[in-house]
């Protein structure tokens, strides 16, 4: 491996451990923040979901971005907005500027997680891409290992705010290693004008859907999904006839690069709400500490930090997408059984399931993007990485708002507390009816598009 390539997967292992480790300490974070704000559990829910939706809405554009200005310089920026976005969090002194300085570190994480898939698959060679990426995986879960551990701690002994400043020396690092050992910039279509107006319909129409979709109960969010599909559907003409989109929608008349695209879209929208549910369950239903329920949840990285590497490995000599489906159905099997759970459920049935998810995940993740990234031509990798990386985060953004929807619907305006944890298990069962749905509409997808790379192979 060349030395670049070296120096590409240290800032990529750093940069997945950092995001991963605030990502999930924030989950567990998440009764803390909205007990020192006063919230509901509508508005303590857009704790997560307001990183998701401004990643969601701002990956397309920062996938153009990076073809016009440089992965390099893109990555380097998007650290230092993130840094921005972590200094205003710690110091908010109330819940409206605690959600908008989280927004801007999601616009940050998109920007800084757009660049580093790109760079990847731009700076290492074909044959060693499912073990680099199984590498950077591995640094997402070491990241996920540590914040339910080190998090935990941090939260119970020192505030939630010693997550953030944790992190702020962590990017700081990435972001020199990138502009003072990385001497190489990858610029795909530099004369290509940015197209302003199909970045502005495109954020403004994801926006106003997955907002609306967590709060479909009401008057407005009906009308905001109504907009936001109008809005998007204008897009999808726009792109279509422009001649540099944004949005390359054209790609996805690769029908393989398409169905894996959905797969992954259905299978995030399909799992990522347990990862905020099981935190819930074990601090409400069982009366848990941050602490206490972090010792539990580490269960999942370990699996994803353990399995990751060998799937990676796996997807570079076996067909990728055929690992992906086999995983699709280890998840089912979980969702399936948390139908079943109750409050005074055993904590092995919650730990199992836990575990069963993690697996699946673990022989999904990786094969799945080095299907959707092998399936595309080397010029188009900023707009396939930014495409794959948006229908995950909008994925994991409607599985967040699942959540909010759900809840707000069984609960209320109730707040999320032990006495109410009967409620909450009923909205986590409710949600997992329609999470079975989903992974079987992404076990779909998965095999259809095995079939079409078949038939042109």
């Amino acid at each position: 491996m060349e030395k670049i390539e070296k120096y590409v997967l240290i800032a990529s292992f750093i940069t997945s451990f950092s995001t991963l480790f605030l990502l999930n300490g924030s989950s567990l974070a998440t009764p803390s923040i909205g007990r020192e704000f006063l919230m509901n559990n509508v508005t303590q829910n857009w704790i997560i979901t307001t990183v998701s939706i401004f990643i969601s809405a701002t990956t397309i554009p920062a996938g153009q971005i990076c073809s016009k200005y440089g992965c390099k310089k893109i990555f380097a920026a998007g650290g230092v907005i993130f840094i921005l976005g972590l200094i205003l969090c710690c110091i908010s002194v109330s819940a409206h500027m605690f959600l908008a300085s989280s927004a801007i570190m999601g616009i940050g994480y998109s920007l800084y997680l757009v660049a580093e898939t790109a760079i990847i698959v731009l700076a290492i060679d074909k044959e060693n891409r499912g073990k680099s990426f199984g590498m950077v995986i591995v640094g997402s879960y070491l990241g996920c290992i540590a914040a339910p551990l080190l998090g935990g701690f941090l939260i119970n002994n020192f505030g939630w705010r010693t997550l953030y400043y944790v992190v702020m020396p962590l990017v700081l690092l990435c972001i020199f290693i990138t502009l003072t050992k990385i001497d190489t910039e990858w610029v795909t279509n530099e004369n290509d004008k940015l197209d302003i107006v199909g970045c502005l319909l495109y954020v403004l129409g994801i926006m106003l859907f997955v907002y609306g979709f967590s709060d479909l109960l009401s008057f407005v969010g009906k009308a905001s999904v109504v907009m936001g599909v109008l809005v998007l559907v204008l897009f999808g003409i726009y792109e279509y006839k422009t001649e540099l989109p944004v949005f390359k929608i054209r790609l996805f008349k690769n029908k393989t690069f398409a169905s894996y695209n959905f797969t992954g879209f259905f299978e995030f929208f399909a799992i990522a709400v347990f990862d905020v549910s099981f935190n819930y369950y074990f601090q409400y239903a069982k009366g848990w500490d941050p602490q206490l329920t972090g010792m539990v949840l580490i269960i999942s990285p370990i699996i994803l930090a353990l399995m990751s590497p060998i799937s990676g490995r796996l997807s570079d000599k076996f067909h990728p997408q055929k690992i992906a489906t086999i995983g699709l159905l280890v998840m089912l099997t979980s969702i399936v059984s948390i139908i079943f759970l109750r409050v005074n459920a055993p904590v092995y049935f919650v730990a199992g399931a836990m575990a069963l998810i993690a697996f699946g995940t673990s022989l999904f993740s990786v094969p799945n993007t080095n299907a959707v990234m092998s399936s595309i031509d080397e010029e188009n990798a900023p707009y396939a990485s930014a495409t794959q990386l948006t229908l995950r985060s909008c994925g994991q953004t409607l599985s967040y708002g699942l959540l909010t929807l759900i809840c707000s619907f069984v609960m209320g305006a109730l707040p999320l507390s032990t006495e109410y944890a009967g409620l909450f298990v009923n909205s986590l069962n409710i949600i997992a009816m329609i999470c079975t749905v989903l992974c079987i509409v992404a076990i779909v997808f998965s095999i259809r598009g095995i079939r079409s790379q078949n038939a042109v192979a």
